[in-house]
């Protein structure tokens, strides 16, 4: 599993961003693009529209709900073509995100919401949604969106799921010091 953390600039010297852990943590795992909405980066641009990568983004902004009555859930909302079915499924087969990279917007729940917004190529990516009963611990930033994770619990949420729990516990207690 490769992830993308598409970074607003701004995050860039926020000493709250937690992205940044899952990168030092994890290199060989994550890698940061800065957003740009005038220049979007090529590759990526090109994985999100060929569908190799999926965009981690919650089912409640972009369409129905993922489906209910599991503790933990992850969700693709699949494409066709330029056209996209509006609900996600539940995803059974971890292993098939092996092979792909999930993008990651690293930014606030507004920044997010504006790259998306001016982004065309990310609103056409496949999606990603994570559901899980347990509530944010990240206390650094105000204006949370509710039900909503930081970058970095959704990367160690990702890896649990992935079974690399090793890795998910280790980024859980750098978050800890970070949040402390």
């Amino acid at each position: 599993m490769q992830i993308i953390l598409l970074t607003h600039e701004r995050e860039l010297s926020r000493v709250t961003n937690t992205g940044k852990l899952a990168l030092v943590h994890f290199p060989q795992y994550c890698r940061k693009v800065i957003w740009s909405r005038v220049q979007p980066d090529k590759p990526l641009q090109l994985a999100c529209e060929t569908g190799t990568a999926i965009l981690l983004f919650p089912a409640s902004e972009v369409a129905e709900k993922p489906v209910n009555g599991f503790d933990d859930e992850i969700s693709v909302k699949q494409q066709s073509g330029n056209k996209s079915v509006h609900h996600y499924e539940r995803l059974t087969d971890i292993d098939s995100l092996a092979h792909k990279s999930i993008v990651i917007l690293d930014a606030t729940w507004q920044e997010a919401r504006k790259m998306m917004r001016q982004s065309p190529y990310l609103q056409q990516a496949s999606k990603l949604s994570l559901s899980t009963t347990a509530r944010s611990q990240y206390q650094l930033r105000r204006n949370q969106l509710e039900g909503g994770l930081c970058t970095l619990e959704c990367i160690a949420l990702l890896f649990s799921h992935a079974g690399m729990s090793a890795e998910a516990k280790r980024l859980q207690q750098a978050f800890a010091l970070h949040n402390g």
